[in-house]
């Protein structure tokens, strides 16, 4: 597979992309921005998304990108129940878990599943949090980071609490998710643009909180009102091969840390017609101003980030109705108004692009279950949509225990190729003990 490349250039010029409009009570979508876009002195790669919008994949199956999948069902005890899973990192030997439900909780199991320890605890004293944004591994020492609204805590493995790291610079009280340490006690991090006038928009800091270079930022405008945009942030950072990507949700340019710390523009997401005006965001717009226009990637989803990989790149696309159809969502019966009705559930519309080959496919869900991603041909279980990419070029999804009680029966089972009678028998055996009120099972695909 090709590998990410570095284009070795310096002082790149950001355009605008899709965002998404938060006001402080609601939420709305967004894209990049269209007229009134920055000439940009260079470039990525592009990525014709407007262009690529009808190269629909009916049946993406999972064998095609992997040869193998691992499941690992976590230990359910009182010391260790998940109610939200927001986040997981998978650094053998061990699983961490972030928990946002009401108790807030980063839980450590092993390669097995079986709950080793909680990592912190709620609370106002020394290496105690109260919100919880993201969690971060250091594979050198191994460390691990967690990322509060303003502070980021480091931790070692056994659950001692080692320092408290304050964000540098004017990095906004309801941005988080958007830092990603480096090395030699450096993190980079971005500066929400809320304003229109920020100076930088990454910035890299050391662990005492002194920034110690700034991104500038060249996306400027003046905003009409007290509101803000959620799309004035970034994407969560990712990591393929030691190096570090960033994007800015209005901007169109996936971005890579050299060595040198400077940004590299790696991938040119082209909006073509469905890229957000630059007036609109200066002007609180309507939710009708928008609905013609995309965001890459979902950001306020959350629970699906953009992944790369040394061969690929998975991404999801929001708003553009009308132009980038859905497939079709799962539908569940719910009660109201005194009886019991079928509502459908959104479907995200879910892109895969091939570094070596240069092509986009959007795919469609699986026809039985309806569920997104790769349609799952190797042990004929849920779909496979990856959460995370490891260091051992795995990627990483979650399954929920009930939605697997309630799909992988017998009926689901002979409406798909099974390819691993071996891996399937394994998954029977797992379902035939699972409660469906069980913690998460983590799936691990290897790559090919």
């Amino acid at each position: 597979m090709k590998v990410f490349q570095f284009i070795a250039k310096k002082n790149p010029v950001r355009a605008f992309i899709p965002y998404y409009l938060i006001t402080l009570i609601t939420l709305f979508s967004f894209s990049s921005l269209a007229s009134q876009t920055i000439e940009r002195k260079e470039k990525g790669t592009v990525i014709d998304l407007d262009k690529a919008k009808n190269n629909r994949e009916e049946s993406f199956l999972y064998s095609s990108l992997y040869k193998g999948i691992k499941t690992i069902l976590l230990e359910t005890n009182e010391s260790c129940l998940i109610g939200s899973m927001k986040k997981m990192r998978v650094y053998d030997p061990y699983i961490i878990v972030l928990d946002v439900s009401k108790a807030k909780s980063i839980f450590l199991f092993d390669m097995n599943g079986r709950f080793v320890r909680k990592i912190g605890s709620v609370g106002q004293g020394p290496g105690e949090y109260n919100t919880i944004s993201s969690i971060f591994v250091d594979e050198k020492d191994p460390l691990l980071y967690i990322e509060t609204f303003r502070t980021v805590l480091k931790y070692s493995w056994d659950g001692v609490f080692r320092k408290l790291i304050h964000k540098a610079g004017n990095m906004g009280y309801l941005r988080a998710g958007e830092v990603y340490p480096l090395h030699d006690n450096l993190f980079i991090g971005h500066v929400p643009n809320d304003r229109g006038s920020e100076l930088y928009n990454f910035i890299l800091f050391n662990d005492s909180g002194h920034v110690i270079k700034g991104f500038d930022n060249y996306i400027k405008f003046e905003r009409e009102g007290n509101w803000i945009l959620g799309n004035d942030g970034s994407m969560k950072p990712f990591k393929v091969n030691q190096h570090i990507y960033v994007k800015e949700c209005t901007n169109d340019t996936l971005y890579c840390l050299s060595e040198q710390y400077e940004l590299i523009p790696q991938f040119v997401f082209n909006l073509g017609k469905y890229a957000f005006p630059k007036h609109l965001k200066e002007t609180l717009p309507s939710p009708s101003s928008f609905k013609d226009f995309i965001d890459i990637p979902d950001r306020a989803g959350g629970v699906h980030p953009m992944v790369g990989t040394p061969g690929y790149i998975f991404f999801n696309v929001a708003g553009g109705y009308g132009h980038f159809s859905r497939p079709e969502g799962r539908k569940r019966e719910t009660f109201v108004m005194g009886q019991m009705v079928n509502v459908g559930v959104g479907s995200n519309l879910n892109g895969l692009y091939d570094i070596a080959m240069q092509t986009v496919r959007f795919l469609d869900n699986d026809p039985v279950s309806r569920m997104f991603g790769l349609i799952n041909d190797l042990d004929g279980g849920l779909s496979f949509w990856p959460r995370y990419y490891t260091s051992a070029n795995e990627l990483v999804d979650v399954w929920q225990a009930y939605e697997m009680k309630e799909i992988l029966t017998e009926a689901y089972f002979a409406a798909h190729v099974i390819k691993d009678p071996h891996a399937h028998q394994k998954l029977k055996e797992l379902l035939k003990n699972l409660d469906e009120e069980d913690n998460p099972v983590i799936v691990i695909g290897k790559l090919k």
